[in-house]
């Protein structure tokens, strides 16, 4: 069944993972660029998150995502140049997380104004997995400029070398106690 979230992204934070792929006798497996080496979140608040897992190439390919979006940017109104998220909060102790295990798809918008909607402030990085689900998060200018840093590190195999560097680590999101530590 197909699904569709969206949120702001008040937060982007990302961690090595080490996954273990077994390849049955006589198939061809993954090359090491393809298996992920990284999870990236997507925080909307205490709320809400979006995880994926991602390979170096899923982190090389997302970057070029950005680098083919920008020169579409379009010229916004001064009041749209400022855009800042907004949490998204659900009653106490409730917590929305969504995982993308198999990232299939991924796409960038840029600031832009449509004919349609109007002034669009934001960029949109849209994930999408497997069954065709996808997650579509807002994500402010300063926000960006993590996320493609970080995508960086990732591409280049170079995340969990200096871990001052990251913007903060993940410390076991799955704990709800956890996300306000990792906001932190």
């Amino acid at each position: 069944m197909r699904h569709t979230i969206a949120f702001q992204a008040t937060a982007f934070q990302a961690a090595p993972v080490d996954v273990q792929i077994e390849v049955p006798e006589g198939e061809e497996g993954p090359t090491p660029d393809q298996i992920p080496s990284a999870i990236i979140v997507f925080l909307g608040g205490p709320s809400v998150q979006v995880s994926a897992f991602v390979s170096e190439q899923d982190a090389e390919n997302l970057m070029g995502a950005f680098t083919e979006a920008e020169p579409m940017r379009g010229d916004l109104p001064p009041e749209a140049q400022a855009w800042e998220p907004e949490e998204t909060l659900l009653p106490a102790a409730m917590l929305f997380g969504v995982n993308i295990e198999s990232l299939v798809g991924a796409a960038v918008t840029p600031p832009h104004v449509n004919d349609e909607v109007g002034v669009v402030p934001h960029w949109t990085v849209q994930l999408q997995d497997a069954d065709g689900s996808s997650a579509q998060v807002a994500v402010s200018d300063a926000l960006c400029v993590t996320i493609i840093r970080t995508l960086s590190q990732i591409a280049a195999g170079e995340l969990g070398a200096d871990e001052e560097d990251q913007g903060g680590v993940l410390n076991g999101l799955a704990d709800p106690d956890s996300v306000e530590d990792a906001e932190s």
